[in-house]
């Protein structure tokens, strides 16, 4: 896709997004069964798919364009239940297995940026499942830029994402999340077992490319060594320690306490104003660790860091038990 075709989509998404509130959606015929062709096609790891294998690069870049981390993700999948999944960054490694325990950790160093966290999601279960999209209502608009006609479709849900669909073939080729200023461009579509993924990925926030990602392999698995599926001994007492990413929106709705900022004197003489969007790690007893900004106003950034760092949020549970989680958090700093 060229430049500035993917320019014009992104400025159409976020027209989209912005509008959403303040308009009522052009409907088709049926928007829900418009999703659930989709989480068909563009969904891989689900209970009827073949093993598959898929190895891919990705790179990770700050609001110069400078790459900062780089690596790859790499899986092994043979059911929701049986699978090895491996994130390998600059200074990190993340290393998951499936079982019918649950997911476990396996060997782990460093920390992974919440935007390559997001990259297994994004090649191969962009979609909700039937189940969930059942339970929901839905709202859409159609869109055509570049000769390429789109339905855009959203939940009724607070903070849902944007998922913009090819009207030729129910492809996703565009997703927007709101809370945390995020679009997806899908393109190169790679087709295995009947579904369709993209071979590459690209991640903007606002108008900067922050994330880019490549198909290297994408194959059918022979499952028969299991041993590429066996945890290692020490994986059932790791996985207490499991990190799992949520969206802004979903840890919005944990907060538990959250003084506002400071206004620093000199940006309020200035009438600097703007969000501040910060990566972070949420503790399973609710406090904000690793906080970074991504994003913002650097008058801003230090006030918005010092803020969030006394917030308290509620624990995140998974199957009963507290979890640390990574999301992104918003400040937003105007003249009042």
């Amino acid at each position: 896709m060229r430049k500035s075709f993917a320019f014009y989509l992104c400025c159409i998404l976020f027209s989209l997004v912005a509008a959403q509130a303040q308009q009522q959606a052009v409907a088709p015929s049926d928007p829900k069964a418009l999703m659930l062709a989709a989480s068909k096609l563009n969904n891989l790891a689900t209970d009827d798919a073949k093993p598959w294998h898929i190895k891919a690069t990705f790179q990770l870049l700050d609001e110069q364009g400078t790459v900062i981390d780089e690596g790859t993700y790499e899986e092994f999948w043979a059911s929701p239940t049986k699978f090895k999944r491996i994130l390998t960054g600059k200074t990190s490694l993340l290393t998951d297995y499936g079982s019918e325990k649950g997911m476990l950790r396996g060997e782990s160093h460093g920390d992974v940026p919440d935007l390559v966290f997001n990259v297994r999601r994004d090649f191969t279960n962009p979609l909700p499942d039937e189940q969930n999209i059942e339970r929901s209502t839905y709202l859409s608009k159609p869109v055509t830029t570049s000769g390429l006609q789109l339905t855009c479709v959203s939940s009724t849900s607070p903070f849902s994402p944007t998922d913009c669909i090819d009207n030729a073939e129910p492809l996703v080729r565009i997703s927007a999340y709101p809370t945390d200023s995020i679009q997806i461009l899908r393109n190169r579509i790679l087709r295995f077992d009947g579904r369709a993924i993209p071979g590459d990925l690209k991640e903007v926030r606002g108008s900067k490319v922050v994330l880019t990602a490549h198909v290297d392999t994408l194959e059918a698995l022979n499952v028969t060594d299991e041993a590429l599926f066996s945890p290692p001994p020490d994986a059932t007492r790791e996985a207490r320690n499991l990190r799992i990413m949520i969206s802004g929106g979903v840890a919005q709705g944990m907060i538990a306490s959250n003084p506002p900022p400071t206004y620093p004197a000199d940006a309020k003489a200035a009438r600097v104003t703007g969000t501040v969007v910060m990566a972070a790690l949420i503790s399973k007893d609710g406090r904000v660790e690793n906080l970074q900004v991504t994003q913002g106003p650097p008058m801003l950034r230090q006030a918005a860091m010092d803020a969030v760092r006394t917030w308290r949020y509620k624990p995140y549970l998974l199957n009963g038990e507290p979890v640390q989680v990574q999301t992104t958090i918003n400040v937003i700093f105007e003249m009042r």
